[in-house]
């Protein structure tokens, strides 16, 4: 079931003219697809951004409030930047 609630994902192709295609095929009013060449940058960011959900997931699950998980955020995509610096993503 579609709940069109918004959400956003990444099309990573070394083709920029392919990954446009696919963009116009997807995007819907409350799916906002973005295009990307860096196909192992984004490889990497996804899985990274997976990390940092569960992350967050749990904090809320403790029973966190917002700005603790806005802080682990925070912090975890500044670690993930880093990390994509040091493996040479683009």
């Amino acid at each position: 079931m579609v709940k069109r609630q918004p959400s956003a994902t990444t099309v990573a192709c070394a083709d920029l003219e392919q990954a446009r295609r696919m963009q116009g095929v997807l995007m819907a009013p409350y799916f906002r697809v973005y295009t990307n060449p860096d196909v192992v940058g984004c490889e990497l960011a996804g899985a990274m951004k997976n990390v940092l959900a569960i992350a967050a997931g749990i904090a809320d699950g403790m029973g966190f409030g917002d700005n603790a998980k806005a802080s682990l955020i925070t912090r975890g995509l500044a670690e993930l930047a880093r990390l994509g610096a040091s493996l040479g993503p683009r």
